[in-house]
């Protein structure tokens, strides 16, 4: 989950956060990368020989760099970009260790302006990233123009009845510097989404899929989740200044184990998560 990538509150909330404490939390759902980049090089072409060689895929939100890095293993050429540059030497080295260096590239840029040209890319991804950029309206219309017509924009963002869209609410129900009305999880219902897209070049629709995250145990993913950088640690730091954080705490282990699905100790979630895919419109260049 990509809370640092995009601009805003929650990437200021980043400072002083080890890349290890994001990557404790995040890498449980980083497989939902692969299937999303699967689905989207899959609806932006049928595969050849060399699979998705050729194909230019960005990444926004790529944090830690899961989904550049599930397109390099497809055969596509990536670049991820982050605002985060601790998160992206991470990215980087995972690139190299896996072989992948060579179809990667990593940069710092903001989602609300990227830093390309207008149909720069084929298809152009967010996995749990632009959902925490502060204006989505921006983000809509930023990945839609650097997708050239034809090409596939697809963005993945946690439902807000979810166990991950419950978190924040669970904790305190008023965020700080959020409400309601900006809500990170606004990405994840279509009511919200569909009108950001409307007014641009763009045939979208949506979807509900699901990704299994899992962590030894309840006690280790609050542990997990209360260090994590971003959001949470803000609420953190509220209520402990407060004298409220004890109880917030116990809440949230509650939540956790509302929706367990293991019964060996372990915490497993079937979490759902809003998928949008868009067409760019336009004649195909290819």
């Amino acid at each position: 989950m990509t809370t640092v990538n995009s601009g805003g509150p929650a990437h200021a909330h980043w400072r002083g956060g080890p890349a290890h404490a994001y990557t404790d939390a995040g890498d449980a759902w980083a497989h939902a990368a692969d299937d999303v980049m699967a689905l989207a090089l899959g609806e932006f072409g049928p595969s050849t020989e060399a699979g998705a060689a050729g194909t230019r895929v960005l990444d926004v939100g790529t944090g830690s760099g899961p989904a550049a890095l599930a397109a390099a293993r497809a055969g596509a050429t990536a670049v991820g970009l982050d605002r985060e540059p601790r998160l992206l030497r991470l990215a980087e080295d995972r690139a190299r260790d896996t072989g992948l260096g060579d179809r990667t590239r990593f940069v710092v840029g903001d989602a609300m302006s990227l830093p390309f040209p207008a149909d720069a890319f084929d298809v152009v991804v967010s996995t749990f990233g632009v959902m925490f950029a502060p204006d989505p309206v921006r983000c809509a219309a930023e990945l839609v123009r650097v997708c050239r017509p034809g090409g596939l924009v697809a963005v993945a963002s946690w439902t807000p009845d979810g166990v991950m869209g419950r978190i924040a609410p669970t904790v305190t129900r008023r965020p700080p510097e959020s409400s309601a009305d900006d809500a990170p999880t606004r990405w994840g219902d279509p009511g919200h989404v569909l009108p950001w897209f409307d007014p641009l070049p763009v045939s979208v629709r949506t979807r509900v899929c699901r990704v299994r995250v899992s962590y030894p145990s309840i006690a280790a993913a609050v542990r997990i989740f209360e260090n994590k950088p971003g959001p949470l640690r803000a609420h953190r730091a509220a209520l402990e200044a407060a004298g409220q954080w004890s109880a917030a705490r116990a809440a949230l282990a509650a939540l956790f184990a509302d929706h367990n699905t293991a019964t060996d100790g372990r915490l497993v979630w079937d979490v759902p998560y809003l998928l949008v895919l868009g067409r760019v419109a336009g004649p195909d260049p290819a």
